[in-house]
Parts: C-alpha cells; structure tokens; sequence
C-alpha cells in the first residue's frame, strides 16, 4: 500500500529564459505564471499535509499558487537543499555567449553534466547529494503513521522545485540512482508524483518506491497556450 505521495512540481517559465540559470534569483514569465495556476488547478482537489519548495523565487511563486488554491492547503516552506544546480561562470549568460565563459560547451551538453562542473559551480552528483538527503528526511516526517487507518487515502506533499532536482529524484524512484537524471524530461510546469510504500525504510529508502505520473502538462495549461 502507499504511505507517501510526493507531488513533484517543476517552476513554470522563467523570465529571460534565453540565457543559463542555476542559482539565479528570478521570477515567471506571463506564460510561467499560467503555467503555476494551472498545476494549482490540478492540486486543488488533493489535500496537501505540506507544500515544499526551492527558496528560488521562481520555485516559491508556484509553491504559493498552490498553497492558495485549496483553503486547508498549508503554508509553503522553502528549503535552500532544493534549489536548481549552481552553473558557476555560466549564471545569467546568454546562450549565444555561453562558449565564451565555457569552452567546453563545444562538447558536453546536459546529459554529460552528472561530473561535470563548470567553474565555480556544481555537478548533477554534487546537487544529488543535497537533494536525495532532503527528500529523504520528508518523506521520514510524512509517512503514514502506524496509528493511521490504512484504508483512508495516503498522504500526500507537493514540492515546487526545478528542471534537475526532479529528475534526480524521478531517477531514483526508478531505481537507476542520480546518474539516471537524463531519462526523465521535465517540462516547465509539469507535474510529476512518486508513491513511497507503507513498508518505507530510511535504511532503503528507493525500494518500493513507483512512479505514478511522469512531465503531465495540466490541460488547462495546453489550452491557454493555444488560445493565446
């Protein structure tokens, strides 16, 4: 049975979305913002025990979309742990440009990026090893308790986060571990859920675990796009 269902949210499109962004501070777009109400429109219905997100502001916008369309939906809490990978030389430049702080550009692309860092940045494995351990530590602190009825639907968290940190952990759920992250595409605002079991263990924390939904688009958001 299922103790946890851990809604994974990517931000929705950020402004200047021409140019690298990691660690960067910025916030949605217009269509970014349509993109956040329309995952808030998908979680309305499911009630929340806590909302997550990246302290980026483009993460926290959505996370507080969320947090608003459901009364009973709690507070968001930011975690610095989740933010996207730091890209070093490479924040805030313009992809035309990018060559020019980073050579080696020329010959890696993003799936070659889990040892990789560009300077004064991080690897795939260096943000795996801040963000496996922090999800780790909610999925602990929301499990189904052994003192809750298991016939009554599984609780359920969202966490607002970003393009690499949920395929990190969309990797892992599979059982292909950190270095699997280039499998799993996500788009901006999609919408992603992973089932923990009541047997969850810290000890192994992947086992068991099942991937119930993958990238899902709101449709809501598909018509507003092509309305536009």
């Amino acid at each position: 049975m299922t103790g946890l269902r851990l809604y994974l949210v990517r931000h929705g499109e950020p402004v200047d979305s021409d140019m690298f962004i990691g660690h960067a501070n910025v916030g949605l777009s217009p269509r970014g913002l349509r993109q956040a109400e329309a995952v808030a429109r998908a979680l309305a219905d499911v009630p929340l025990r806590a909302i997550y997100s990246s302290d980026l502001e483009r993460a926290l916008i959505g996370a507080a979309r969320i947090a608003a369309g459901r009364p009973e939906h709690p507070a968001p809490l930011a975690l610095p742990a989740l933010r996207e990978m730091n890209l070093g030389v490479l924040e805030r430049v313009a992809f035309r440009d990018g060559r020019a702080h980073a050579p080696e550009l020329a010959s890696i692309g993003y799936d070659d990026l889990f040892d990789h860092r560009f300077p004064g940045g991080e690897s795939v494995r260096d943000l795996a090893e801040r963000v496996v351990p922090c999800i780790i530590t909610l999925a602990a602190r929301h499990l189904r308790g052994p003192d809750e009825p298991r016939r009554s639907p599984p609780p359920a968290i969202a966490i607002v986060a970003h393009n690499t940190v949920n395929r990190v952990v969309l990797a892992c759920a599979a059982g292909l571990g950190p270095a699997g992250y280039p499998r799993f595409e996500q788009a901006h605002g999609a919408l992603s859920r992973v089932d923990f079991p009541d047997t969850w263990s810290a000890a192994d924390p992947w086992a068991g675990t099942r991937i119930g939904l993958v990238n899902r688009l709101p449709e809501v958001t598909e018509a507003n796009e092509r309305n536009r």
